[in-house]
């Protein structure tokens, strides 16, 4: 099952954003190629093990489209897809603008 969804970023910022989200989700890294965009991790939870495989296109003007390949245990598929590209969202795009006030 595969998924794909094209984001306003650069390479560089996605794949550091995937890096983000292996690392909090316990995963294991098993392969990456920032060259070519391509990540692949494994996660393990609950006793179930899958793998992710994520390939960024880039399609120049600041443009990439974000392809996620999940293999292995996992039961619901497109769920565990529109999971991970929610994470990717929202470390790509989530928070918000904080107005510092220094003198209160």
């Amino acid at each position: 099952m595969m998924g794909i969804k094209t984001f306003a970023m650069n390479k560089g910022e996605i794949i550091n954003a995937i890096f983000d989200i292996i690392e909090l989700q316990n995963g294991e890294l098993l392969f990456s190629d920032s060259r070519r965009g391509r990540v692949h991790f494994r996660l393990t939870m609950y006793g179930y093990s899958w793998e992710l495989l994520y390939t960024i296109n880039d399609m120049g003007e600041c443009k990439c489209d974000v392809s996620l390949r999940v293999v292995g245990d996992k039961q619901d598929k497109t769920r565990e897809i529109r999971r991970e590209f929610a994470l990717l969202e929202t470390i790509l795009n989530g928070g918000v603008n904080v107005r510092i006030i220094d003198n209160y």
